[in-house]
């Protein structure tokens, strides 16, 4: 159902890791809430929704999308640019995000999307 968490089991190609059973997904999700408060820095949390979206598989399809969707949505509603990884740098993400699924750990990913800021947007906001 969209709109809906997933009801059934989900793999991620290219890794062996396996996203959480679906009964587990509402507490996670309040508990990615509830630890993006616990970040100071605004991208800390912006990055910490968008890679714990991906990670958690909370929907049947369009995670990593969704993730970065709510990702620059509240980098943009706190007055921050938005982060986009250019397509030149896409093998380098997709590299680094498999890491990233089977270790959780998500400080390389975090390096990575501060990264893709644009540095003329950083000047601008800084105007």
């Amino acid at each position: 159902e969209w709109g809906q968490f997933r009801t059934g089991g989900v793999l991620i190609a290219g890794t062996e890791y396996e996203p959480p059973n679906a009964s587990a997904l509402p507490t996670l999700f309040d508990q990615m809430v509830e630890d993006m408060a616990t970040y100071n820095d605004v991208y800390d949390q912006a990055i910490h929704v968008f890679l714990t979206m991906a990670r958690s598989q909370f929907f049947y399809d369009a995670n990593k999308r969704m993730g970065r969707l709510m990702m620059n949505g509240h980098l943009l509603s706190m007055g921050f640019p938005a982060i986009n990884v250019p397509a030149t740098r896409q093998m380098e993400f997709n590299q680094l995000m498999l890491w990233f699924y089977e270790s959780g750990d998500m400080s390389e990913m975090n390096q990575f999307m501060r990264s893709c800021l644009n540095p003329k947007a950083i000047r601008i906001m800084r105007e």
